[in-house]
């Protein structure tokens, strides 16, 4: 009787962390973070009033811009509600974290670049902007 509960305990923690594992939207392939690694340099790095802003409020020198990715999966499901809408749960997008920021590449760039936000996940900035859909006739 013991083996039987042990054994249906190892298949239940199995499953959920296979089912956790499966629901990470932390993307790792190498492409996705190069270009969001690309993109928030591109940003960082541009002379906007708002960018400048971002920076002088956060301290953000060129030198201290060292974008690290999160492979967190906490993290990433709690940015996921930064884009504003549902994403399916087999999406990932990259999650890169310079400083006390996070900086989380729209999974569908069609609607966005992505979103800087801070260690609160508080959305900070939203960068491009989301193409409307075609008029009807």
């Amino acid at each position: 009787m013991k083996t039987r509960h042990i054994v249906a305990l190892a298949l239940l923690i199995a499953s959920s962390a296979s089912i956790l594992g499966a629901q990470a939207p932390c993307s790792t392939r190498r492409a996705v973070v190069d270009s969001a690694r690309d993109d928030i340099f591109t940003v960082l790095g541009s002379d906007g009033r708002l960018i400048e802003e971002l920076r002088k409020e956060q301290g953000l020198t060129a030198d201290s811009i060292r974008a690290i990715t999160v492979l967190d999966p906490l993290v990433c499901t709690k940015l996921a509600t930064a884009f504003n809408r549902l994403l399916p749960t087999t999406t990932t997008f990259a999650v890169l974290r310079f400083g006390n920021l996070y900086y989380a590449r729209d999974p569908d760039q069609k609607r966005s670049t992505g979103v800087i936000t801070d260690s609160t996940y508080r959305v900070l900035m939203r960068l491009g902007a989301e193409v409307p859909p075609p008029r009807k006739p």
